[in-house]
């Protein structure tokens, strides 16, 4: 049941990976009907939301650089206060680099997470005397549970910590244009726009994210859907310039079946 679980998640991963290959052939497919045009209305806003983020990233390249243009012609004025807004502009960046980072250790996390609950849940419907792995995987999925906890606490104080080192930039910036009058409104229109601009980037890979999630759960209903039919000649001509994920799935969904059947026997 080790293997079947462990196999389980394997043909997941693949029909996931197939039904992202193979999902602009199943329109003629009746019951992928609704996922196909579904996966159809969610690429176009990915693309949308793609261009928003290329947009919003050359914005950003464009007032760093007229940021930069502005701090040559600005040398020796405000020169008490640059050092620490250069300061602020790396720990900012730090900050920024430990959130992603703890963002993706939390990605990996709620992946084993699901494999776990997975491994749980065959076994018990199997019925099998595997109480003790049970009760180890549970263990595990307590311990997973609390270090998403933790990982959630840390990336709201990082949150925090990048909030209040942006209002100190904001407060440093603003003594600094006191003292740089004549090129004040210029450097205002560049940090704000650096600003607008990372918070432009955020929020569309945000909502990247959820889309992406989206289509990930589509993707895994028509590889499902795909492997189960894969004798079905439609199902076959969808598969066609991917024959070789569709047989690894398939070959996965039978091995899954074949040492479950193994294990009734062994149990009888």
């Amino acid at each position: 049941m080790t293997d079947a679980a462990f196999e389980m998640h394997l043909m997941q991963d693949g029909e996931e990976i197939l039904g992202a290959y193979c999902w602009r052939n199943i329109e003629h497919i009746e019951e992928l009907s609704m996922e196909y045009w579904n996966l159809r209305r969610l690429e176009r806003e990915e693309a949308n939301l793609l261009s928003k983020v290329r947009e919003a990233e050359k914005t950003l390249a464009d007032a760093q650089k007229q940021r930069a243009s502005y701090l040559d012609r600005s040398k020796g004025q405000g020169e008490d206060y640059l050092d620490e807004r250069n300061t602020l502009l790396e720990s900012i960046e730090e900050v920024n680099k430990e959130r992603d980072s703890l963002m993706a250790e939390a990605i990996r996390t709620k992946k084993k997470h699901s494999a776990l609950k997975m491994k749980v849940k065959v076994l018990q419907e199997e019925g099998l005397d595997e109480e003790a792995e049970i009760r180890k995987a549970r263990e595990e999925l307590a311990s997973l549970r609390e270090i998403f906890t933790a990982d959630k606490e840390r990336l709201n104080s990082l949150n925090e910590k990048s909030t209040h080192l942006e209002d100190r930039l904001d407060q440093i910036q603003g003594k600094i244009n006191l003292e740089v009058n004549d090129s004040k409104g210029e450097a205002t229109e560049a940090f704000s726009r650096i600003s607008k601009a990372n918070r432009d980037i955020t929020k569309h890979k945000a909502e990247l994210g959820v889309l992406q999630e989206e289509q990930g759960v589509l993707f895994r209903e028509v590889g499902r859907f795909l492997n189960v039919n894969s004798k079905r000649k439609d199902c076959r001509k969808a598969c066609r310039e991917h024959r070789g994920i569709l047989e690894q799935t398939r070959l996965l969904f039978q091995s899954i079946e074949l040492n479950r059947k193994l294990v009734e026997k062994l149990g009888g």
